[in-house]
């Protein structure tokens, strides 16, 4: 596959703020959502029409609050709404609507490739006045599907996020490990943009930070640090060259998008051990399982060993799940955080006790300001940001949760 690029487009259409507190959801109108309709109404576009619309398709989504675009042959066009795949008010598309598509998204990544070769395609484009999205292009049914991930042109802060104010501890060091953890749509890239938007920011002197993503979602532009974002495929040819070649760059802070391979994780904890910040987002559902994921993949026989480059490396692990809102409207983050406490240092390297974590964040929480997924859940209920049912139903120890949240009563 060819070197690839983004594109941008530039349809007339307003500013709008992607994701951002104050979105509001705005329907489709007829005249933005699809083509007029014929005396005798139709459920497919004309031909070429689904193409000439899809700007203001992703437009009007976006306004709505939309997370994910589905773009799918013999379905209408679908949004990720508030964590729901909700159906839009378009025709159903053909296969000649998305193959047109995504012929139209290879051409602005500049890919070589010819679209019958086309299985899996990942990259990036933007619309002006709208902003940036992540692309993967597969083929199903033998036709094209497009999912398209809107990442906002507004870079995040950690007080939109609703992150604990404890996170701030994790810029305060010079070197060490931060992963940023969750499962699938957890709002793991957005939580890293924050914290590079952070250090960019708020530095007390001038530094250099490399990102190393597949595709570069958040732009970051050099403010009180310089910045360098580097893609997967197209600037270097894996994250495991990325971040080695990062330590040669004069790297201060090194951004691992795909922290999963032994090789990567390997090169990680050489950038660490070499004096660098470095910040890797890893599919993992809380901390102890982080954890456990980076012991199985060092390549070490030693598990000691391996336990003891853990706790000498590592210096935050940031879980996180998005819950749905008591209210409705966008869900909200419940979050675990784990700092290398003395207590967590000890818990890491007694091999019989490394995947119980939970009562060295509990006991950290006054002094260091960690803390657990169900001591956060109990944040928000009594914030009223989440059910009390819902808290409970989530919660590691639903028993545990509910006396102490009946105690809050």
């Amino acid at each position: 596959m060819g070197a690839r690029r983004t594109a941008t487009f530039h349809p007339e259409m307003p500013t709008n703020t992607l994701n951002g507190p104050g979105a509001t959801a705005a329907p489709l109108s007829p005249a933005t959502a699809r083509p007029p309709e014929s005396p005798r109404g139709r459920t497919a576009f004309e031909p070429g029409a689904f193409e000439q619309l899809f700007n203001s398709l992703v437009e009007g989504a976006v306004k709505r609050g939309a997370t994910d675009i589905h773009v799918r042959a013999g379905d209408v066009v679908q949004a990720r709404i508030d964590g729901v795949l909700v159906a839009l008010d378009t025709p159903t598309l053909s296969p000649n609507d998305t193959r047109a598509l995504a012929v139209r998204v290879l051409e602005a990544n500049g890919s070589a490739d010819r679209i019958e070769d086309v299985k899996e395609h990942e990259g990036s484009w933007s619309l002006r006045g709208v902003g940036r999205f992540r692309v993967n292009i597969l083929r199903q049914r033998s036709s094209y599907m497009i999912i398209m991930r809107v990442i906002s042109d507004v870079l995040p802060t950690f007080e939109q996020l609703g992150l604990p104010r404890a996170i701030i501890h994790t810029t305060r060091v010079d070197a060490g490990l931060i992963l940023v953890c969750g499962g699938a749509e957890s709002g793991r890239s957005t939580t890293i943009a924050a914290i590079v938007n952070y250090l960019n920011t708020a530095a007390a002197s001038r530094r250099h930070c490399v990102l190393i993503e597949q595709p570069i979602e958040y732009l970051h532009k050099s403010q009180k640090w310089s910045m360098t974002q580097r893609e997967v495929g197209s600037d270097t040819d894996s994250f495991e060259s990325g971040v080695s070649a990062a330590i040669l760059q004069d790297a201060d802070a090194i951004v691992v998008g795909g922290l999963e391979q032994p090789a990567v994780i390997e090169a990680a904890f050489r950038a660490v051990e070499a004096g660098r910040l470095v910040i890797g987002r890893m599919a993992a559902p809380d901390a102890s399982s982080a954890i456990r994921n980076l012991l199985q993949r060092m390549e070490t026989e030693d598990q000691q060993s391996a336990r003891l480059r853990v706790a000498e490396s590592l210096h935050a692990v940031v879980a996180q799940k998005l819950i749905p809102r008591q209210s409705g409207g966008r869900r909200v983050l419940a979050t675990q955080l784990l700092y290398m406490t003395p207590y967590v240092r000890e818990t890491i390297l007694d091999a019989g006790t490394a995947d119980n974590l939970g009562d060295a964040l509990v006991k950290g929480r006054d002094q260091y300001g960690t803390q657990t997924f169900d001591q956060s859940l109990a944040d928000l209920v009594i914030a009223g940001d989440v059910a009390f049912d819902m808290a409970v139903k989530l919660a590691a120890n639903p028993l545990d949760l509910e006396l102490q949240l009946r105690k809050n009563r």
